[in-house]
């Protein structure tokens, strides 16, 4: 099978929610959700605990999340919190019509302007 064929074939889904660490909190018992929300909201380091050792300790309690989820669910800027379906979203994104972009942008896009 070609490269194409194989993409044409693949089942598209729409944006997903949550991000690895939001699912992972969503499966956890309550006990261990508290912990792991404290890990989360505690000072990152120096003085206080790592992306790297949330890693750690997760990845040595069997759990398989890319360190990448944690530095952006950390920082809260993954799908939980700036995704298009997010809950946490406050500013729903608005997508200007053409006409309310600058002539400049307008040309640039093709645009005929007036």
């Amino acid at each position: 099978m070609s490269l194409a064929e194989r993409i044409n074939k693949l089942t598209r889904t729409g944006p997903g929610l949550p991000c690895g660490i939001g699912k992972l909190v969503s499966e956890l018992n309550d006990v261990d959700r508290e912990a792991l929300l404290a890990l989360f909201n505690a000072t990152p380091y120096p003085n206080g605990v790592s992306n790297r050792l949330i890693f750690r300790i997760l990845e040595e309690e069997g759990y398989n999340i890319a360190f990448a989820s944690i530095r952006l669910h950390r920082a809260k800027n993954c799908r939980c919190f700036i995704g298009k379906n997010s809950p946490h979203r406050t500013n729903p994104v608005t997508v200007p019509s053409v006409e309310e972009l600058p002539k400049t942008t307008q040309a640039r896009a093709g645009a005929k302007t007036k």
